[in-house]
């Protein structure tokens, strides 16, 4: 760890730090502008979450780049440095550790977890420089620890690990509901993969909490030792304080917009998720209008009426997961499905022409010919589909007119088609 170097000359370093107090400041009144203005604006939801990350970003940068002295370099050294410039110093930690608060009631609402997560960790590495950082939460068993976020070196490989609530670092902290850290990351190597945590040379894990539960943890990773005393332990506990409140924030706000977003009883997203996904879809392909081609499908179950007056809502429901399961295996990894409304689904085919989008159609259709909708045990009927599709440009440029077009070819798929009759046992039509 580098020692604090005193720079000579009082008065020019103690208006470096007046400096580095008033431009975050600036940043953030001029970011809450942006954010006011963005949020209240005529703008559609893509464009007004777009400037509002912009307006995060400078926030960022303005902030990076102020920085007279890092903390870990002042707690390492701080007997080097004359004791009315240490306090100087520690006040202006303290301002950066605020700054992060402000960063929470700007951007809490308007940014999402993912985001959010890399404005802290930038605000957090000006004054606690690390390798990399993560944010761990228990999965819904509660057994598990699931690393959500990632930022910094080789962060990639840590993200979206699964370790037992109780292995390593991260869950040593939680169980404990207290900081841990750890120089030599044994624990994190046995629990992580030695190839995961190497170039780390030391690790601190934060739980944080609300009330005595702990909701998850925040764990940074650095390239050199992390030194021990009084001073390091009250940083460390200043961090948790500030960054526990935003990780609450942010995290519930990700599980109501997910809420908000997903449709009950398919798990599937819902229409409000399918129109914001097709909007940005849109945006891509009008950006490279003869490069990125764009195809829309809509679904709905062929005599969805007939099973719910004959097997009641119950089986209904029940052949609505199914449909919805089934499509989905049949999609390309890049393709988004929702159930929009009753037994309709809408897909949005990325970079897909129409002749990619019948090779998607045609191994639906032969999948689900090959599948049965099991009524009770040992009786069950081949479910049959009405797809209707429409493609980026050719049928529409904006999202009303390709699903316009998309349910016309769909209801024209009806109209060709001789009306079936769905052939169950006996006893159920009784």
């Amino acid at each position: 760890m580098n020692s604090f170097e005193n720079s000579g000359g009082g008065p020019r370093r103690q208006s470096s730090f007046h400096a580095a107090r008033i431009a975050p400041v600036a940043a953030g009144v001029a970011a809450i502008v942006v954010a006011f203005y963005a949020s209240s604006s005529g703008f559609g939801r893509g464009p007004a979450l777009a400037v509002t990350a912009a307006a995060a970003f400078v926030f960022m940068m303005v902030s990076a780049f102020v920085r007279p002295a890092k903390i870990v370099e002042l707690v390492t050294a701080r007997e080097a440095a004359p004791a009315e410039e240490s306090q100087e110093l520690f006040s202006d930690i303290e301002d950066r550790l605020i700054a992060l608060d402000e960063a929470n009631e700007v951007f809490g609402s308007s940014l999402n977890a993912t985001d959010m997560f890399r404005l802290v960790a930038s605000r957090v590495n000006e004054i606690f420089p690390f390798a990399a950082a993560v944010l761990a939460v228990p999965d819904e068993s509660g057994k598990l620890l699931k690393f959500v976020h990632s930022d910094g070196v080789n962060s990639e490989a840590l993200k979206d690990i699964e370790i037992d609530i109780k292995e390593g670092l991260a869950g040593r902290a939680f169980a404990l509901n207290r900081i841990v850290t750890e120089d030599g990351i044994t624990a994190d190597a046995k629990a992580l993969g030695s190839e995961r945590v190497s170039g780390y040379r030391s690790s601190v894990a934060i739980p944080l909490a609300y009330g005595e539960n702990p909701f998850g943890v925040f764990q940074m990773f650095t390239a050199q030792p992390i030194a021990e005393g009084e001073d390091m332990h009250k940083l460390v506990e200043a961090i948790g304080e500030h960054v526990t409140p935003i990780f609450r924030s942010s995290l519930a706000f990700e599980r109501t917009l997910s809420s908000a977003l997903t449709d009950p009883l398919t798990g599937l997203p819902n229409e409000r998720a399918f129109y914001m996904v097709l909007e940005n879809q849109l945006a891509e392909s009008l950006r490279h209008r003869n490069e990125r081609p764009l195809t829309v499908l809509s679904i709905d179950i062929r005599d969805f009426g007939a099973v719910n007056s004959m097997l009641g809502h119950t089986v209904g429901d029940q052949m609505l997961e199914f449909v919805g399961m089934h499509i989905g295996e049949h999609l390309r990894k890049m393709d988004f499905l929702a159930r929009t409304v009753n037994d309709e689904f809408g897909i949005i085919l990325p970079t897909a022409s129409k002749e990619v989008a019948f090779e998607v159609v045609d191994r639906i259709r032969e999948g689900f010919a090959q599948s049965e909708f099991e009524i009770s045990d040992g009786e069950g009927v081949v479910v049959a589909l009405n797809i209707g599709w429409a493609t980026f440009w050719k049928d529409g440029e904006t999202a009303e007119q390709l699903i316009r077009a998309a349910q016309q070819r769909k209801r024209q798929t009806k109209s060709e088609t001789p009306a079936d009759v769905l052939w169950f046992p006996r006893e159920y039509v009784n």
